[in-house]
């Protein structure tokens, strides 16, 4: 069987031959492995395509180099170049959990988009949040801040966000939620398997540049709708996606997303191809 000779000169401009390969790992995710051992040169350029969405969970064990303590500069300025995407599932709730999550987000600090999906936040955690460009977020923001009442989403960490998912939202009142309409960059706003009218009504009445208000079920069983005309706005949907995980790191590699197919179907119905009473995705996540 042939094998490969990494170290030949290459036959294409060094520029063509890394575009080729970046496009190549990004499509075809499970096959980075074997690019990095094709020659060095292509190891420098794909390695850090992984690192540009990480995905932390109970299924998947990240090395300590991945978590490091500030003592460990380099891999914290690897992260911090490199990785854009974070999305961290089930952490133990044990001081040595905490800590691996505080460094683990302390050394991820130019994270644009973050997903922070277990029931773990804590307001220890806004100072870190505070500190990366964030413009993505899905959280159980009311934990996040210490409770419902002490939700405040004028905070700094939120001046930037464009979009916000919020898992276990609580309350049907208007007034915990005010502080949307202060957030000056926000343009999708959606809601985990909670149904809030209230707070679906001062949302769109409130937030100034909202284009797109969903609420989004982790299973057809749970779905609860809203009768039609009830809420009359074009910019409220319901849709169906039972691995949110999956969905997230769908669209950080840059995939249709959820936010994707809403913005399709509000267009449809402001075009008058959909009723605009209608509320549901014709695609339902799944």
């Amino acid at each position: 069987m042939p094998t490969l000779d990494t170290t030949s000169t290459p036959k294409l401009p060094p520029e063509l031959e890394r575009h080729i390969f970046e496009l190549s790992a990004r499509a075809y995710r499970s096959s980075v492995p074997a690019y990095l051992r094709v020659a060095h040169r292509v190891h420098v350029w794909i390695e850090p395509l992984l690192y540009n969405v990480l995905v932390v969970d109970h299924s998947t064990e990240v090395p300590d180099s991945s978590c490091p303590t500030p003592a460990e500069s380099r891999d914290c300025a690897f992260l911090a170049s490199h990785v854009r995407h974070l999305s961290i599932g089930v952490v133990s709730p044990s001081s040595s959990g905490n800590d691996r999550l505080h460094a683990l987000l302390n050394a991820c600090k130019n994270t644009q988009d973050l997903a922070l999906w277990a029931p773990f936040p804590s307001p220890a955690l806004l100072p870190l949040l505070h500190a990366m460009p964030l413009a993505r977020l899905a959280a159980d923001v009311t934990r996040l801040f210490g409770g419902p009442l002490r939700v405040n989403l004028a905070h700094p960490a939120f001046a930037a966000l464009t979009h916000l998912d919020v898992l276990a939202a609580g309350f049907d009142d208007w007034r915990l939620w005010a502080g949307l309409a202060h957030m000056p960059r926000l343009s999708h706003l959606a809601f985990r398997d909670r149904l809030l009218p209230r707070v679906l009504r001062g949302a769109l009445a409130h937030c100034a540049r909202l284009r797109a208000l969903g609420v989004i079920w982790s299973a057809r069983r749970r779905a609860v709708d809203v009768r039609e005309g009830e809420i009359v706005d074009v910019r409220l949907f319901m849709a169906i996606c039972a691995d949110r995980v999956e969905e997230w790191e769908t669209a950080a590699w840059g995939g249709r997303d959820i936010w994707t197919r809403a913005e399709e179907f509000i267009a449809e119905k402001e075009a008058g191809k959909i009723k605009g009473r209608t509320i549901a995705l014709a695609l339902p996540f799944s």
